[in-house]
Parts: structure tokens; sequence; C-alpha cells
């Protein structure tokens, strides 16, 4: 998260996957049953011009940036890195390190709902009261499971009442207090609805929040320990950490700088905190490696049946290059490709991790500064060496700028 305005065919198998599945999947290669229907991506990433990419991040103020690469669904594996982890030291950036993944904890939120709705505990255009506890939502919410995953709930984005005033010093205020989910979402019921649900998107954390909640209510688990159960384990992802409240990133981790508002203040250290104020909206930690695991085994089919696979990958545009599902980004690539994941901004890191339709071709760029539009833009310009082949054009570029600043607005103000 940041704050506005600062700085500059696939489907093939149903439930959780199994040790037994992936192993057969690494003997194979391609799942049986890929889908080819839409672009393809390019004939290979092109790492010289992602490099390039990955300089021009640096250039626009993040002290490091680094990327992975997976390639013939995940036969093989290709990191490009630039720039330090630690301003200090002025150490390399580490590419196997562990960051906050911010927003990309969605995907994970949403697949847990959307499991459930596979094995018919949850009905996703039913009123999203009926599976939450008393009292969180008020007792007439007309808001369903879909419009809380797709962002159409007009529930108030909580957020907006934490990141006000100077960046820094608005965060020193909640970086190491232990919120409650339901004081969250209570927060945002009492601003009243902002629209009818339904009615248009508006992306909100409070909804992931909500769905957050709701899973643990369904299953009477834990959310940490439904993730664990349901994806962690089954994908061998040992670099993914949901552990909130406590404050330090567990692994080997660049430090994750903070952009002040003020033009030529020094980086500051936003690293530790709770991560409580986004829960399930925004609080995981994973590496690069993982998140291309996990994608790539999201979209082939071996997290969810086909039918909420497909549910969750129907988009709509919110804006000329970018379409929204449940809990789920899409880009349209200059060269035609169509990218599915989704974009991460939590105090100290910006992230876009993204998988081509077929669950082919996988990256994962991760910087260490976050609150800095430049940045965030120059890292979608990454996408395009690795899925089209070729370097983002200027007019590219341009709508990248623009469209990058629209979805940072997205996950930070609602």
């Amino acid at each position: 998260m940041i704050r506005r305005g600062t700085g500059t065919a696939r489907r093939i198998l149903v439930g959780v996957v199994t040790a037994a599945t992936l192993a057969s999947v690494v003997a194979t290669g391609a799942p049986a049953g890929a889908a080819t229907a839409r672009p393809a991506a390019g004939p290979g990433a092109n790492l010289g011009a992602l490099r390039t990419a990955l300089e021009a991040v640096v250039r626009a103020g993040a002290p490091g940036v680094f990327a992975q690469v997976q390639d013939g669904y995940g036969a093989r594996s290709y990191t490009v890195a630039a720039g330090t982890g630690d301003t200090a030291t002025r150490t390399a950036v580490n590419p196997g390190g562990e960051f906050r993944v911010g927003s990309i904890t969605k995907t994970f939120t949403a697949l847990l709902v959307l499991q459930l709705v596979a094995q018919k505990r949850v009905d996703l255009d039913a009123a999203a009261t009926r599976y939450l506890p008393a009292g969180l939502l008020p007792r007439n919410s007309p808001i369903t499971v879909r419009e809380l995953l797709d962002h159409t709930s007009g529930l108030y984005d909580y957020t907006d009442d934490l990141l006000t005033g100077d960046t820094v010093t608005g965060y020193q205020r909640f970086r190491y207090r232990t919120f409650t989910p339901q004081s969250l979402v209570a927060d945002a019921v009492g601003h009243g609805p902002q629209f009818r649900p339904g009615s248009r998107y508006s992306y909100s954390n409070t909804n992931f929040v909500v769905l957050g909640l709701l899973v643990e209510r369904v299953t009477g688990l834990p959310y940490g320990t439904l993730l664990q159960q349901r994806i962690l384990k089954p994908l061998h992802l040992t670099h993914t950490f949901f552990v909130v409240p406590r404050t330090t990133v567990p692994g080997v981790h660049s430090i994750g700088y903070l952009t002040q508002d003020r033009p030529g203040r020094p980086l500051f250290d936003a690293t530790d905190q709770t991560a409580s104020w986004l829960w399930a909206a925004g609080a995981l930690i994973s590496s690069t490696s993982d998140l291309n695991t996990y994608l790539r085994a999201l979209v082939t089919g071996r997290l969810l049946p086909a039918a909420q696979l497909a549910q969750m990958e129907r988009t709509e545009y919110v804006n000329r290059t970018t379409r929204y599902g449940l809990g789920l980004r899409e880009y349209r690539l200059p060269c035609g490709v169509d990218v599915y994941g989704h974009d991460g901004i939590i105090e100290g890191y910006q992230t876009y991790s993204y998988t081509t339709a077929n669950g082919s071709r996988q990256v994962t760029v991760s910087a260490d500064a976050s609150n800095n539009t430049k940045v965030y833009a120059a890292e979608l310009l990454t996408l395009t060496p690795v899925f089209c082949g070729t370097a983002a054009t200027p007019a590219a570029t341009g709508l990248a700028v623009a469209d990058s600043a629209q979805v940072a607005r997205e996950e930070t103000t609602g």
C-alpha cells in the first residue's frame, strides 16, 4: 500500500493440488489440456531487454529490483537483478530474497473463497451476510460474495483513514499497532455505503478483509491455517508466510524503503510492521519463485475446478489496458498477449506478479521502494520483454505511466 499523491484450458483437476500431482507435472512438463486459445507469449523472454527495464526501475528511484522468469511450465528459470538491497552497505540486491507482497495477497484470499464455492459451501451470488459473523455488516446488507471479490460492493476503504498526512509520519502511527480485522471493517461500515452494490467498480481493501473473515466463519479455521493447508503446503511454497502480527520478514530480504513526500529527503526504512492493518487484503510475505509457482498452479487448474477458475478470470476493463475479475487483474500487453495476476504495494515494496493465460510463462518483479509512482510505472514496463520478447515502445510507455498511476490509486484510496 502507498498513500495517494506521494512520490514521484488448462483447468484439469478438481480441488487442492497434491504433492503427487506436482511431481507428475515436473516429470511431464506442460500440463495435459493446457489452453492455447488466446495469443501465446513471444518465442522467449528477452532477458537483455528485461535487464534494461530493471535498470530503468532503479533510475526511477528504487535502490534495487529483481525479477524471476519461469518458462516452459517451470522447466526453465531465469533471474535478473539490478541495484542494491541496502543503501547503507551497498550490498547487491538478493534475487532469492523474500519481500512483502501487498495486494497480491488478494489472489490467495479469492482462491480460498472460490474453493469453498466449488465445494458448494458458499454461493457467489448470495448475500455475504449469510456466511459472516452476525453484525459484521448491516443486517440487511445486499452485498453479495461476488461483489466483494470484484470490488463492486460499495464498502468504504478503511485504509483512507489510516494513510493521511505526511507519508512517514502517518506510517509511524500504525506500523506497530495490532488491528483486529473486525475493527477495520467496523471503521469502513461506519462511513456508510459509498454506492449501490453492483452498480460500479471501486477498489477497496475492506472487501478482502471481509472475505478473510468469511472463509474463517465457513471453515471454522484461522485464515493463516487455511492458507497453509490449502495452498502453501500442497505447492511446497516454503518462502511464503502469513505471520501477522510478527513484525519482521522471516528470511533473507532487502530493506524495504518508503519514499518521502518531500523530494530529496532520504529513503525511510519501512521493512518492519505488523501488517495487521492489511490482513487478508495484503499481509503475505513471499518470493519470486513461490509467486511464479503459485500463479502457474492457479491458471493451469490445479487449485480450482474449471467453472470457478473461469469465474475468477472473467474480467471487466478498469482502464485502457487493465481489467479486473474475482481477485485477479488482467493486463493486455502491446503484443496482444493477456496476462493474469496482481500488483502489490505495501510500505517498502512494490511488486508485479503475472502469468500467461495457459501458464506457460510467469514473471514476478519486486522493487525495494514504495510511494514512488515512477518506480511503479517502470516496473509495469518489465512485463513487455518477458511476454512479448521486445522492449516497450514509446506509446506503450505512455500508457503504462497513465494506467499504473490509476492502479496505484485504486490499491490505496479506493
